[in-house]
């Protein structure tokens, strides 16, 4: 009877409980102080919480959307789980011009799925568990019931888009995938390991078939430790229903032909070496009598979407950003040569001729989007490149600083000890690594220059500008500070650059260095120290040939040729 009362009064009502759940069956991480991006309240005072999801893009732009590779190399199972390219946008942007969407930071519990059906019974520890025994269409059915409640109950919790607020729906494939491997808070080496962890075993981030893990039950969420975005049990324990039909892999792309429903993740029957972050299992939709496909394993992790097209305001943006792609690819391009081949389809009044030239522009179009996606990624990878050889640019100005302070060193004693022959030796060594910097250094200019001619002469100036945007949030992100502190020293060398291409090695070289501040103040002085008016105490040219009779000359002639190209 008390169960019945409650579901009437839910259906009556639509909250049956003012009471709150404890946060140990909401967001259990939060009592180690790791607080959910976002909860949102259930029926029966329960909760459900998320984390947001960044997908590094310009928002600005409608169609921007972010290339990823995904699956993992594989012999085995590469019909399923091979790499392959795919596409991903979120469905909110951010403060800083990014998109991201939410997923939910636990897989959905025994409570939250009672709390959905309308029983408001008192929560209690098995409540904790993963919900398991669920087919798809159950689990489209759980989001479909939450994105009701929260219209009708939390509306202004939801995140918008353009006004419009978000709802709940299982995950696509891609979704899950980019949030399972880290998405865009781990750099991209790790984003493609086979699983997001390199510190510990597998037990200690998921619930498996091994002793003493999952023992073939769903357990308690949230118990073991989390991915780099926060997420909880993304390996092991309920194996995760996405929204998709499965489809083959099919050489890089997905096959033609859409399939069964598709589990994520593994579950507490799968043993270690089948969890990793491809893994994509296929099952029919419904058993041999028909009903619905259930396994105990089944369960689900949902994901806050929103419309694509929010407004009519939107819809206006989408269609001038697709004609601004289609018939001059980017805005401020000179128009495009298809413009002719349009103008002659509008001419034609050959049905057939028409029907040829509209597929020919088709393919064209396509062809386009394709190059143009090319060039984005060579324009982050130019500027990534550009990036590392300012970083070794200024490593290698500090060792040469490091020798140069050596000599001094050398200088020193050999004036308070008289001449060493030992010190003499330490003092040609140095310059052997002195003048193999040099050469190094040499290297590094060419490829740094090469690396502002790619952008500052070739690369359109949107992508190039659309490209920075993305990678800086992303290096952000990822928290790369050395790495994002170069590529902003590069993106500022650029311009400059772009204003005198011709600059000399000096010149170039001092574009990289620069904002070393002091440092340069002192490479400075260090540069001057062994000329033949700069040694300390008036020690001149004879004083120093005394001390360096074997490598004075040498000295002399390296650090002229120091001083002038340092």
């Amino acid at each position: 009877m008390r169960r019945l009362a409650a579901i009437l009064l839910l259906a009556v009502t639509g909250v049956a409980r003012a009471d709150p759940w404890p946060v140990t069956l909401t967001d259990q991480a939060a009592e180690r102080g790791a607080r959910a991006d976002l909860v949102l309240p259930m029926p029966c005072g329960g909760a459900m919480a998320f984390q947001k999801v960044t997908v590094p893009v310009d928002a600005a732009d409608p169609l921007a959307d972010r290339r990823l590779l995904l699956g993992q190399a594989s012999d085995l199972a590469s019909y399923s789980d091979g790499l392959r390219t795919a596409f991903l946008r979120g469905a909110f942007a951010g403060n800083k011009g990014e998109s991201h969407y939410y997923i939910a930071r636990y897989e959905m519990i025994v409570g939250q799925w009672r709390a959905l059906h309308g029983d408001c019974l008192d929560p209690n520890r098995r409540d904790r568990v993963a919900k398991g025994g669920l087919s798809w269409f159950d689990a489209v059915d759980a989001a479909r019931r939450y994105s009701e409640w929260l219209l009708n109950h939390a509306r202004d919790r939801l995140p918008s888009s353009d006004g419009q607020p978000g709802f709940v729906r299982l995950p696509t494939e891609e979704e899950w995938e980019f949030a399972a491997r880290g998405g865009a808070r781990v750099d991209a080496a790790r984003f493609a390991e086979k699983v997001y962890f390199d510190e510990g075993e597998m037990r200690d981030h998921a619930l498996y078939q091994a002793p003493g893990s999952g023992r073939g039950r769903l357990g308690a969420v949230g118990l073991r430790r989390p991915n780099p975005l926060g997420l909880y049990d993304i390996y092991g324990n309920a194996e995760e229903l996405v929204l998709g039909p499965f489809r083959l892999n099919a050489g890089g792309r997905l096959h033609g032909q859409a399939g069964g429903v598709v589990t994520r993740g593994g579950s507490v029957l799968s043993t270690a070496e089948d969890l990793y972050s491809a893994r994509r299992t296929e099952y029919p939709a419904n058993d041999r009598d028909g009903v619905p496909m259930r396994l105990d394993t089944f369960g689900v992790r949902l994901v806050i979407a929103a419309p694509v097209v929010t407004s009519d305001a939107a819809l206006t943006r989408i269609r001038a950003a697709w004609q601004a792609r289609n018939r001059g690819g980017i805005p401020g391009a000179a128009a495009d040569p298809d413009q002719l081949l349009t103008d002659l389809i509008a001419a034609e009044t050959d049905p057939r001729r028409k029907l040829g030239l509209s597929a020919v522009l088709v393919e064209l179009r396509r062809a386009r989007d394709r190059a143009q996606t090319a060039r984005l990624q060579s324009a982050r990878s130019t500027l990534l490149s550009g990036a590392m050889f300012v970083g070794a640019l200024r490593a290698n100005a500090r060792a040469i600083e490091a020798k140069a302070a050596n000599i001094r060193m050398l200088v020193e004693l050999q004036r308070a000890g008289g001449r060493s022959e030992m010190l003499d030796r330490q003092v040609q060594a140095h310059l052997r690594e002195i003048g193999e910097l040099r050469a190094q250094r040499t290297t590094y200019l060419l490829s740094y220059r090469a690396a502002l001619e790619a952008l500052a002469g070739q690369a359109d100036d949107y992508e190039r500008d659309t490209t920075h945007d993305v990678l800086d949030e992303e290096l952000e992100l990822s928290r790369q500070v050395e790495l994002r502190a170069n590529f902003r020293r590069f993106w500022e060398g650029l311009s400059r650059f772009a204003q005198k291409p011709d600059m000399g090695a000096r010149a170039l070289l001092e574009l990289a260095l620069e904002q070393v501040g002091a440092a340069r103040a002192r490479r400075g002085s260090s540069l001057c120290f062994l000329t033949l008016s700069g040694l300390s105490g008036g020690l001149g040219s004879e004083g120093c040939s005394h001390l360096f009779p074997a490598v004075w000359p040498a000295l002399c002639h390296a650090w002229s040729r120091i001083s002038m190209r340092n």
